[in-house]
């Protein structure tokens, strides 16, 4: 039944059939209104004719005095079925009757008919009293009214069905058929759905013709999609493929700093084998794979605070691993923004090595800073160190002392034994030298056979520089091979000059101590010197 309502022609004809009901049920109402009323006034002027009829012997009647007349013309009308009883009544006291009811006085539909003289028309004789039949008149009324609701009910059935027939045929059938049809096209057919016979005009064609247009393009989007689809594939193919086979490593870093995606090359360049899955354990700290961590997480968070998305790079030494030499890398930043949810954005990472490069730099620098001979700072070298160490001795409330250190007897080792004997010496003496001194000092070769010393001391040591340089001295004294089972000796003459109880200036202490260095190689030469300020004038002399 439920399939059935659902049916187009069955719910058209079921919509029809209770417009039809309605409409007869008050064409009913209102037939038996006019029926009832139209029934009565027919009856009154039956009544009428039928009083014309036997006025004229009524009124002899009448007027005679005859009452077997006056009966006569009752029985005339008792015959009658719309009339249940009449009266006549004479001026001059005759009356006759007949009634089919026993309260006749008392009815309220009674009609008064006057009877005129025979002979003259505006003299009455009597009156002559019309009970019609009400019961007589209703059951005509409401049998009438049956046969019309009767005749309605018929007209009704025949419409319905005619309604179900021609919508089944003309709407329900064709649209089931169209739907049948289209029910078996599948995505991507080329099969078409023809018009029904008898409807390449009407609505029906026109349905049918939008179908097949939207079928067509259908067809052209999923042949668009598919084309989109196989271009996005080999797209995404090609992407992976450089993604998985990249030189350069490639990752994404979320904005807690941990890395979430990474190629193979950021994994080797890393030296991680694999990813953690991220659903079942934690995800991997990008910091963590450098040497200097709270430098990169500097630089990473002042590039997250930066706004817009910007670039940005750097490179880093990475932490070092056991047995495996330094590694430096150049990372380049960007942001991969998501303008719904700034929260989720990430940072995209790329990262090259440049280990190699790193290395030519750090030898071109070394080169550039160091002597070839000795692997000591150079003059130029030495002298921002000091400049630098000055500084940091200020700060820190230390002393500092700088020694100029002259060889003594080097020129005898080069004249004797050659120029080659002489830099095994100049060697051997840096590497005594520099064996005294930590690595934040300052050790140049500031030329020839001249070298540089700086460095800081607790200024409650006061024989701390005396005593360096009395071992500098001791050390430098000793012999030295060059080869072929000889050996040369060599002296040295220093002049020291201290901060902050000379010079404040780094050239100014500098100077001071090569003219205390030169007080010595004027006065005998093989032993040390503090700078006072008379020492000028004493060399002079």
């Amino acid at each position: 039944m439920k399939i059935l309502s659902k049916r187009i022609h069955i719910r058209v004809a079921a919509g029809v059939a209770d417009g039809a009901i309605l409409f007869s049920i008050l064409a009913s109402l209102a037939w038996f209104y006019i029926s009832y009323h139209e029934e009565v006034d027919r009856s009154r002027s039956q009544i009428k004719q039928i009083i014309t009829t036997v006025e004229q012997t009524a009124s002899i009647a009448m007027y005679l005095g005859n009452k077997e007349l006056a009966e006569e013309v009752l029985r005339g009308l008792e015959a009658n079925d719309i009339i249940s009883a009449a009266r006549l009544t004479s001026q001059d006291g005759l009356s006759a009757s007949f009634s089919g009811s026993e309260n006749l006085a008392q009815s309220e539909t009674a009609i008064i008919f006057p009877i005129p003289s025979p002979f003259a028309s505006n003299e009455v004789v009597g009156d002559l009293l019309i009970y019609p039949n009400q019961q007589y008149i209703e059951d005509n009324a409401i049998s009438l009214a049956k046969i019309q609701v009767i005749v309605l009910l018929f007209y009704l059935v025949i419409i319905t069905l005619l309604t179900l027939i021609i919508v089944n045929r003309i709407l329900t059938e064709p649209m089931k058929n169209i739907a049948n049809r289209f029910h078996l096209i599948t995505p991507g057919d080329t099969t078409r759905i023809e018009v029904p016979a008898a409807h390449q005009q009407n609505e029906i064609g026109a349905l049918v013709d939008d179908i097949n247009g939207l079928l067509d393009a259908v067809n052209t989007q999923i042949d668009n999609e598919r084309e989109l689809r196989a271009e996005t594939e080999n797209l995404s193919k090609k992407f992976r493929f450089i993604f998985e086979r990249a030189s350069a490593g490639i990752g994404l870093i979320d904005s807690n700093n941990e890395l979430i995606v990474a190629n193979p090359a950021l994994l080797r360049l890393l030296g991680q084998t694999f990813i953690v899955d991220t659903d079942r354990y934690d995800k991997t700290d990008f910091i963590a794979y450098f040497n200097d961590p709270a430098e990169m997480k500097e630089f990473i968070d002042e590039f997250w605070a930066k706004p817009g998305n910007q670039f940005s790079a750097m490179d880093v030494q990475l932490k070092h691993k056991v047995r495996a030499a330094d590694r430096w890398v150049h990372c380049l930043f960007s942001k991969v923004e998501d303008i719904n949810n700034p929260d989720d954005s990430l940072m995209e990472v790329v990262v090259y090595d440049i280990t190699e490069r790193a290395e030519r730099e750090q030898n071109i620098i070394y080169e550039a800073e160091h002597d070839p001979i000795t692997q000591l700072l150079n003059r130029r070298a030495g002298m921002a160190k000091l400049e630098s160490s000055l500084v940091e001795s200020e700060k820190k409330q230390r002393n500092f002392a700088i020694l100029m250190i002259d060889l003594d007897g080097f020129k005898h080792v080069n004249d004797t034994y050659g120029h080659d004997a002489g830099d095994k010496v100049i060697i051997e003496v840096a590497a005594r030298i520099k064996q005294f001194f930590r690595g934040s000092d300052v050790v140049a070769r500031w030329g020839g056979d001249e070298f540089l010393i700086g460095f800081s001391y607790n200024p409650n040591y006061e024989t701390a520089v005396s005593d360096i340089a009395s071992d500098l001295q001791f050390q430098i004294a000793l012999p030295v091979e060059i080869g072929h089972e000889q050996t040369a000796t060599v002296g040295s003459s220093i002049g020291i000059s201290l901060f902050p109880d000379n010079e404040i200036a780094v050239a100014g202490l500098i100077e001071q101590a090569d003219e205390a260095m030169y007080f010595v190689k004027n006065n005998g030469k093989n032993f040390f010197k503090f700078y006072q300020h008379l020492e000028k004038e004493a060399v002079q002399k």
